[in-house]
């Protein structure tokens, strides 16, 4: 069987373009929370005054493709959506070397759910206007997009049972011993430990069933964001896993435990290297989270 060609994806989740919101008619239930994140010090923790120099980092690299996994925007208005295609413009060229799927934020209200706003701005990255999906990157890499974001209160995900079921039958319908499956999903559906704590509260409440259902399947990648911290780990329910997290490139990280970055995933055969490109200090530091096979322990 001939080796499946070599691909480098730059992996990028929750930018956070934000927009102060005056309109009485805009500040209406969970975007009224939104709103006082804001002027209480969410704006302060996402610099977008650095996405310029994120956007020149990324296009550097000259990878094959990027891949974003959600929460793009802060409270799902237009004026964000609009900032975020302005600013991401030269990553935006070949649609067919970007996927981009939403984030809780980018479904944060009913509005911006039933109308598919996300979709408008951002449709023309995805393979199919509705989710679950399959994007061939190559003879050999394809990318499972799955959605469990929704508009409520909580941050909460759930991934419905009709997608659930669809997803299966894409999977099933792939010849995994030739295929590098990635997974796409916001929500992690789990966290290595110091951040377990993290992700308990605006988990996926099916996460049991989709973990479940992901231990069976076999050596693949799982790109996620929603925790704004980076991370390479094997979840011990889904030993064929290799869980990837971008962190968050604008996050001001006072702590100095969540360094803003994103991931450049190389994949060579059945091998996948993942280096985390952080800001640290005024200039760009990479380190190695992880180089092995896929499917190894």
């Amino acid at each position: 069987m001939r080796a499946p060609p070599s691909l480098r994806i730059v992996h990028v989740s929750d930018i956070h373009f934000w927009q102060y919101e005056w309109n009485p008619l805009r500040l209406l239930g969970k975007r009224a929370f939104g709103m006082a994140a804001l002027l209480k010090g969410r704006a302060g923790r996402f610099r977008l005054e650095r996405i310029e120099d994120v956007v020149a980092r990324v296009l550097s690299l000259d990878p094959d493709h990027i891949l974003i996994t959600g929460d793009l925007t802060t409270t799902a208005l237009p004026a964000e959506f609009r900032a975020a295609r302005k600013a991401l413009a030269p990553w935006l060229r070949e649609p067919s070397r970007i996927t981009v799927i939403p984030g809780n934020h980018d479904r944060y209200t009913i509005g911006a759910h039933r109308n598919r706003r996300f979709e408008t701005f951002f449709g023309e990255f995805m393979p199919e206007p509705t989710f679950p999906w399959l994007r061939q990157l190559d003879e050999s890499t394809a990318i499972l997009g799955l959605d469990p974001t929704r508009a409520a209160i909580s941050a909460r995900g759930f991934l419905p049972a009709e997608q659930l079921a669809r997803a299966k039958g894409l999977v099933e319908s792939l010849d995994l011993s030739a295929v590098r499956l990635i997974v796409a999903c916001h929500y992690p559906l789990e966290a290595p430990t110091p951040l377990r704590r993290e992700l308990a509260g605006k988990a996926m409440t099916n996460a049991a069933v989709v973990t479940e259902w992901l231990g069976g399947i076999g050596p693949h990648l799982f790109c996620c964001g929603h925790v704004h911290a980076a991370w390479s780990f094997r979840p011990a329910a889904i030993p064929g896993q290799l869980c990837l997290n971008a962190g968050a490139p604008l996050l001001r990280d006072h702590s100095g435990r969540h360094a803003p970055g994103f991931l450049e995933i190389t994949l060579e055969a059945d091998r996948a290297r993942v280096d985390h490109h952080a800001w640290r200090d005024g200039a760009w530091v990479v380190s190695t989270l992880s180089d092995r096979p896929v499917s190894g322990s």
